[in-house]
């Protein structure tokens, strides 16, 4: 019985002893830093670029006339499809006409004039310098009757190409001015659009290559998302915009699909074939004021920062130009609070969902 107060006193100082312990006995593990990673190996694939533009005709003219006169008819409207060399528009004429009557009038009395001076000339009835002189007035006058002539002729003006009026300038009635816009015509046959592209993507395009091209304003009619035709790649322009570092594409499409007009919008598809190309997952990219870079980890686990060169974006992935070799291991999930130098420990995201973890 007496022995009880003892006990309780010994467990009390044991207690007392156990608090008197460090902090440092107490401290608990540091917990690992779980990363996933990607083992990066070289794939054939065939990228897709989209680029937009805007169609327009291949051909677009515009009419202007030569001669200054009232409007007296003009035959097409817009949207009227005319053929070359048919009549378009007929300027009043009538003072041309007097001015040839006039000139053909001085022609023919030179004529008379030149078959009077020879006939003096066989008789030797007059010197030979007359009949240079006469000679030298029927050509004057010949000219000048070609001149009033092809003036007149501009009072009737045709078609130049087979196209379609898309504009219609002045109506019957107006004065039309020296070369004054009257009508637009464009052929409407082939179109064209010209897109702009990057200097990566420019590298790899030549002419004749065919594309893929959707016009969205067809889609109606054909009962579906997009309308698709054919195209090619008809001409490079030679210069790149030192600002945007981006070059010029003329595609066109000949012959042009039924229902396709100028300012209509349109896609670009570009397919290009590329060999052993190393993609990452865009999300795996870093970025730093000196550029891109991603982390890695060698043989031992320990975390190393590589800068890269990218190029090509295809879709979720990018291309690596330069900065990766096939195998290298690239951290893909668990960028928090990761630092070069760091030891981590490599999980599979199936087997860690298993388990009730995930890398940071």
């Amino acid at each position: 019985m007496f022995c009880k107060p003892y006990i309780l006193l010994f467990g009390a100082i044991l207690i007392l002893a156990g608090c008197d312990q460090p902090p440092s006995a107490k401290a608990r593990i540091p917990k690992p830093h779980l990363v996933e990673v990607l083992s990066v190996q070289p794939v054939d694939i065939e990228l897709e670029r989209v680029r937009t533009g805007t169609l327009e005709a291949f051909q677009t003219i515009n009419i202007y006339n030569q001669e200054e006169g009232i409007v007296k008819q003009i035959l097409p409207r817009e949207g009227d499809t005319v053929k070359r060399d048919d009549l378009l528009i007929t300027l009043d004429d009538q003072l041309l006409s007097a001015q040839l009557q006039r000139a053909r009038a001085v022609r023919q009395q030179a004529e008379k004039e030149l078959q009077r001076i020879s006939g003096l000339i066989k008789r030797n009835l007059t010197a030979r310098s007359e009949l240079t002189q006469k000679e030298t007035d029927l050509a004057v006058a010949k000219a000048d009757e070609q001149v009033i002539a092809t003036r007149l002729g501009y009072t009737r003006i045709k078609s130049p190409i087979d196209g379609v009026v898309t504009a219609r300038h002045t109506e019957p009635g107006n004065l039309a001015e020296k070369s004054s816009l009257l009508l637009t015509l464009a052929d409407l046959s082939s179109l064209r659009l010209k897109v702009d592209v990057s200097e990566l993507l420019l590298n790899q395009l030549i002419p004749d290559m065919p594309v893929d091209i959707e016009i969205d304003a067809l889609r109606s009619a054909n009962r579906s998302n997009s309308f698709e035709v054919s195209g090619k790649v008809s001409r490079i322009y030679p210069t790149i915009d030192p600002t945007t570092r981006s070059g010029t594409l003329e595609i066109s499409l000949n012959p042009a699909p039924q229902g396709a007009r100028p300012g209509q919008f349109a896609r670009v598809k570009f397919q290009i074939a590329r060999q052993q190309v190393l993609l990452l997952p865009f999300a795996s990219l870093r970025q730093s004021d000196s550029g891109s870079y991603v982390y890695i980890i060698d043989s031992d686990n320990n975390v190393q920062i590589r800068p890269l060169q990218t190029g090509l974006k295809a879709g979720e992935q990018i291309e690596v130009l330069a900065g990766l070799q096939p195998g290298e291991r690239v951290i893909t999930r668990g960028f928090t609070n990761l630092k070069a130098g760091m030891q981590v420990i490599v999980v599979d995201r199936g087997t860690d969902n298993q388990n009730g973890t995930s890398a940071p």
